[in-house]
């Protein structure tokens, strides 16, 4: 069973095709991460002669820490217009820079201010707006925690599109893994070997699965180990409603960044597992494997333009539940607490046992395609 699972995996990748697309995700995870995570979009703004100096990179990061750490806690409308009032600057100061002083919530100022800013407390000309706390980020605001989330944020954010990008890969490794051999006519000499319809369609399967977790948590894996290298752990327990880049602002209960960090991975799993599982059920009843790539990425892509949001959230959640919208993670995590008897869940949890039903459907309505294939 090693060797044909060993042969089955080097069948899946040694296509130009594959090892293009591979080569494409990477350069995609290596140019973001630049961009997001190291050293990411942190940039200061500081006075010096009179001139605005943009500080940005790394020489950002830890005058961006020690800024966060300064105000982290929970939020309050003191400690909110104490932030606004410190790092507002006078207009003298965009003038001679050169820059509209009634633009200057546009510009970056730090990461305290920015995200004050983008949640609007921030008036356009600099100024506090006088907007409190529950005015602008709801009844969960008075036990919401603000600190440092730029690593979290930028993380979580290249590796939701990468996920989303890998699905397109997977699809185009794993379609093939059983109509390429319907196509090639190799299914009539692989049926009627002594372990064609068991062991070899068993295989397939395992080899695909294998390839989709496997990546995975390789990619995972790299991006985290990059994050903590670069950004540290810093900020783990501030809420995502008060990230900068506002991904998870409209959350409904009450989560920090290391929880949403683990919710996002058991979502991305979870989507790779369950699109495999569609993949290898379609590969097995397709009748080639051209057909079988179309069908593939066309249930995988087609939910992500359907308007689930005009849905009840009941019912809307089972669309966010596919591979694909689950993936995006963001109208998943606008859903509320699911209440079931005396336990409240995050509704990403539903993706366990729809992983574990997909997984199960998989394997059996995939070997049984396969294997009773009418062999023409």
């Amino acid at each position: 069973m090693r060797q044909l699972i060993r042969f089955e995996i080097g069948k899946m990748l040694q296509k130009p095709l594959v090892w293009a697309a591979l080569i494409a995700l990477a350069a995609f995870v290596v140019t973001m991460g630049y961009n997001w995570i190291a050293p990411g979009y942190a940039a200061i703004s500081t006075e010096e002669n009179g001139q605005r100096v943009l500080i940005e990179g790394f020489k950002a990061i830890p005058m961006a820490k020690e800024i966060a750490a300064a105000y982290s806690g929970p939020v309050t409308d003191e400690k909110v217009r104490a932030i606004v009032e410190t790092f507002d600057m006078p207009d003298a100061f965009w003038e001679a820079s050169a820059i509209d002083p009634s633009r200057e919530a546009y510009c970056s100022h730090n990461l305290m201010y920015d995200t004050l800013s983008s949640h609007g407390f921030v008036n356009p000309d600099g100024s506090y707006s006088g907007r409190t706390i529950q005015e602008e980020l709801g009844p969960l605001a008075p036990e919401m925690i603000l600190g440092y989330s730029t690593g979290w944020e930028c993380t979580i954010n290249l590796l939701m599109y990468t996920f989303l990008l890998a699905g397109c890969i997977l699809v185009i490794i794993v379609a093939p893994v059983f109509s390429e051999e319907y196509t090639s006519h190799m299914d009539a000499l692989i049926l009627s070997g002594i372990h064609g319809r068991r062991k070899c369609a068993l295989a397939k399967i395992i080899s695909s699965y294998l390839i989709a977790l496997t990546g995975s948590v390789l990619c995972l894996a790299l991006c985290t180990l990059t994050f903590l290298a670069i950004h540290g752990f810093a900020g783990w327990d501030s809420s995502v409603q008060l990230g900068e880049l506002g991904i998870f602002d409209k959350t409904p209960f009450l989560l920090n960044w290391l929880q949403a960090y683990g919710l996002a991975c058991i979502s991305w799993l979870g989507g790779m597992l369950v699109l495999t599982s569609i993949v290898l059920v379609v590969s097995a009843l397709a009748k080639g494997s051209f057909s079988a790539l179309v069908i593939a990425f066309t249930i995988y892509a087609l939910p992500m333009f359907l308007p689930w949001n005009l849905l009840p959230d009941n019912i809307a959640l089972f669309g966010y539940l596919l591979p694909i919208t689950q993936m995006q993670l963001m109208k998943l995590f606008r859903i509320d607490l699911i209440t079931l008897g005396r336990i409240r869940f995050a509704p990403v949890f539903l993706a366990l046992p729809i992983t574990v039903i997909a997984l199960l459907i998989g394997i059996l309505w995939s070997k049984k395609g396969f294997s009773h294939h009418q062999v023409t």
